[in-house]
């Protein structure tokens, strides 16, 4: 056989073997894929991660990611708590009312804020058109949760107290049917619960104006991390700094996406999409949310916990110093 067939037969060859062989080669050269499970709270917060989802945005990470939809930001934070998942999102005020147990957890990012998630929502025929109003009323809230604490701020600008109201604790889901069973006066929900309650009763429902009473953050947390869950972290934030610029540079398609993850009318993401700041980020204002929060919660005797815990450790910067630094504002 001459050269030139024993070149040709060497180059079919190699390029057949190639052709066979190529998954395994590529195995070879790519990082490994950690898989991934997040309990994500079925919220319009969490819209980074449903349009990571969407748009493949971790496909070029480390991790491969499932995602368990729970209904708020404590049932996500119980289950990173079991073990049930390795990440959850929670509020800032499930964090500040959970460091008070002195449970080992840590925030790795907050990913959306808004000032106007919650809603106080009263009934027009009740005529409270005032928060002084509310004193002596039936008030369903969501314990432990932004919904109380949201409360309590309300009522302090009147100069009012938890103790001039009679609290209903409902889950999350429940606060419409308590206020449509007549078995408060007043709810304290945030969204799209608020959505849902103002779209069933319509007209007969009175949303009082409470924008920049209350900021939320929606956040990234773990059980305290090692360096492996680091790493797995960063590569989460990778994936959800990748949606949030696909958010800013389409919006109406970032709103479809939404809206059909969650089943939501076009009327209602149109409703909250003005309030919402997509953006990643660890600062002090988080910090101060998180200690004000778990003042309050000691000084109301909500919790039975006296001590005032150390904030900075639930918060682990180490995953956000690999993506964006920038964004890091907490002491060392």
């Amino acid at each position: 056989m001459s050269k030139k067939k024993y070149l040709l037969l060497f180059i079919t060859v190699l390029t057949v073997s190639i052709i066979i062989f190529y998954p395994s080669f590529q195995y070879l050269w790519q990082p490994p894929k950690y898989p991934v499970l997040i309990a994500v709270s079925k919220s319009p917060l969490s819209t980074p991660f449903y349009i990571a989802k969407a748009i493949n945005a971790f496909e070029n990470t480390c991790v491969s990611v499932e995602y368990d939809d729970v209904i708020g930001g404590q049932l996500a934070f119980d289950k990173v708590m079991s073990s049930d998942v390795d990440f959850g999102t929670s509020s800032d005020s499930v964090i500040a009312f959970q460091s008070l147990t002195k449970k080992s957890f840590v925030t790795h990012v907050t990913f959306v804020q808004s000032d106007n998630d919650l809603k106080l929502l009263t009934r027009k025929a009740d005529k409270i058109s005032t928060v002084i109003a509310l004193k002596g009323k039936n008030i369903g809230v969501t314990k432990g949760t932004a919904s109380e604490y949201f409360l309590s701020t309300l009522l302090a600008i009147d100069g009012l107290s938890i103790e001039d109201v009679e609290l209903y604790d409902y889950k999350p889901e429940e606060l419409v049917n308590g206020f449509a069973m007549n078995e408060v006066e007043a709810i304290v929900p945030w969204e799209p619960f608020a959505f849902n309650v103002v779209e069933r009763f319509n007209d007969q429902i009175s949303v009082h104006d409470t924008k920049n009473f209350n900021t939320i953050n929606f956040n990234l947390i773990s059980k305290k991390a090692d360096d492996l869950l680091v790493k797995k972290a960063a590569c989460v934030i990778q994936g959800l700094n990748t949606a949030i610029a696909y958010i800013a540079l389409h919006p109406e398609q970032s709103k479809t996406i939404v809206r059909e993850k969650l089943n939501l009318t076009p009327s209602f993401i149109d409703w909250v999409w003005a309030d919402y700041i997509f953006k990643l980020g660890l600062n002090q204002s988080l910090i101060l949310n998180i200690k004000s929060q778990a003042a309050w919660a000691i000084e109301t005797q909500m919790s039975k916990y006296k001590v005032m815990p150390n904030v900075d450790a639930y918060l682990d910067k180490r995953a956000m110093l690999q993506v964006e630094p920038e964004a890091v504002n907490i002491p060392l």
